[in-house]
């Protein structure tokens, strides 16, 4: 029997932990965790198998369903080493003492009256940055069980800070005022929560401090005022203070048109600005309909406009047919006040350039693993017609360490968008280090172009640098003699600079890499 080492993290993310941490496999796999997470929902109560073949493979005969589903039983006993992991028959339950779960122990916790023990394992939304593909009846559950959680944990904290306050213990109060702030940073009720806190802490100056924090963030993504509490707390803290007039909070209006987290309001609340890139600037968001993270991808607006709008969208809602396991899916996309969007699932695992930053280069087995996922992302997208034109590590995501495939389109989409030859200042149609020579001539492109982008990550996961552009690479084993030689063969075919030289498709090369 596993020991209770593996613990199941439900809330900020979705994974086994342990030590050590379970191998790649069944327990790091999409499915399989979704499986996980609805048993450890159901605690004592369990899930029936049928139920579980309409949230996970809906689209599935119930034949193959049924197949599925004990193949992901046996799969998930074998990765964690625990013949005993589920209990039950036609009633499924996890076994606690074979998996511990975060969430049950959050609810145990609140259950028995222990508000500061669930405080402390409470880490995020209920599987933030997670998502199934084709399995509807599963979203809906994971965003009623997020907002369920959520309101939970919300209401500890409240009262972990009344408790505190009745105590006298002001600087508690304010600390788990601030926890909640940190869960909804807009939230005008928290803020005024924790200014109250500080000032009773006998720290005004920190609640001022915060007031010009929470002023500024409702001005820059909401393109609005304080509430009127928080106004009016400010005031009087300035007018005993003897503060003039003019350290007012001031309320900010966007001139003209409304900044673009404004003109989405209503549909998305703006958490932080995740990056830049070429094209888009990319947001943590959060759905306010489906109350889920999601990243909000906003067009520069010197790229809005000059492009023709509904033509721009008309590419970008091609984008949807796209439908793999190793491709980031589009919830939405649209136009607001002039600014044109996209939103896509929030991956919690960050970029794959964010991982080399850290590391500089990658183990032989991950660097090829991540590099057939992302392989057959892009064999999925040729077979659709669609290329993607800027492959490189900022647009591979991971995903419980598996690639998830994101930018696709979004460079094709503005040159089909725009009036005339798309020459708009400062615009790289794809990314020069890894670009191919094709791309880098203006000619006519076709998938083995994405190819040689995804050859040049390949060679950067395993040497720490992508191939110089003008020069011909180093063989890959000359910088790692561990890599086997099939691989640097099918590397270099990937790097010819003629595409004849290359594999025809993504699904060639991938067979390549695991010979």
């Amino acid at each position: 029997m596993a020991s209770c080492s593996l613990r199941l993290r439900t809330l900020g993310g979705l994974a086994v932990d342990g030590d050590p941490r379970p191998a790649l496999g069944a327990a790091t796999q999409r499915r399989p965790l979704a499986l996980l997470a609805l048993l450890a929902s159901a605690r004592e109560r369990g899930v029936s198998r049928d139920k579980l073949l309409g949230y996970l493979w809906p689209e599935s005969s119930e034949e193959k369903a049924r197949h599925l589903l004990n193949q992901a039983l046996y799969a998930l006993r074998r990765n964690l080493a625990a013949d005993d992991l589920f209990l039950g028959s036609s009633e499924l339950r996890l076994n606690p003492g074979a998996l511990g779960a975060d969430m049950r122990e959050f609810e145990e916790a609140l259950d028995r009256g222990d508000p500061e023990r669930a405080a402390a394992i409470y880490a995020g939304p209920f599987l933030d940055g997670f998502f199934l593909s084709d399995a509807p009846e599963f979203e809906h559950w994971v965003e009623a069980e997020r907002t369920r959680l959520a309101s939970r944990a919300e209401r500890a904290l409240e009262t972990l800070a009344a408790g505190a306050k009745a105590r006298g213990d002001h600087r508690a109060a304010a600390e788990w005022w601030r926890r909640l702030t940190a869960l909804d940073p807009l939230s005008s009720r928290f803020a005024l929560g924790l200014m109250e806190a500080l000032v009773a802490a006998g720290d005004r100056s920190g609640a001022l401090r915060h007031a010009r924090v929470h002023e500024e963030l409702l001005a820059q993504e909401m393109g609005m005022s304080p509430d009127a509490r928080v106004a009016a707390l400010v005031q009087k803290l300035r007018d005993e203070a003897g503060s003039n007039s003019s350290e007012r909070v001031v309320v900010r209006r966007a001139a003209g048109a409304r900044p673009f987290a404004a003109a989405l309001a209503d549909r998305y609340t703006i958490e932080r600005q995740l990056g830049r890139g070429g094209t888009t600037n990319v947001y943590l968001a959060r759905d306010r309909k489906h109350d889920r993270a999601v990243a909000l991808k906003v067009l520069h607006p010197e790229l809005s406009s000059v492009v023709a709008a509904e033509r721009f969208l008309r590419q970008i809602r091609l984008l949807a047919r796209l439908r793999h396991p190793h491709v980031l899916p589009l919830y939405d996309s649209g136009e607001a006040d002039g600014f044109l969007f996209l939103v896509t699932p929030y991956i919690e695992g960050g970029s794959l350039r964010a991982r080399l930053t850290r590391e500089h280069r990658l183990s032989v087995v991950e660097a090829l693993g991540l590099t057939r996922e992302v392989a057959e992302a892009l064999d999925h997208a040729h077979a659709h017609n669609v290329l993607h034109r800027n492959i490189k590590p900022e647009h591979i995501l991971l995903d419980a360490g598996h690639a998830v495939v994101g930018g696709f389109g979004i460079v094709r989409a503005l040159e089909v968008a725009h009036e005339e030859i798309l020459t708009a200042e400062g615009l790289r149609v794809g990314t020069p280090r890894y670009m191919s020579p094709e791309q880098t001539a203006c000619l006519t492109l076709d998938g083995r172009s994405d190819l040689y982008s995804l050859a040049c990550v390949l060679y950067e996961l395993l040497s720490g640098a992508p191939p110089p552009s003008a020069a011909e690479p180093a063989p890959i084993r000359t910088l790692r003699p561990e890599v086997p030689e099939s691989v640097e063969v099918a590397l270099a075919r990937g790097l010819a600079r003629a595409p004849s030289g290359r594999f025809e498709t993504a699904s060639e090369f991938a067979r390549a890499l695991s010979a």
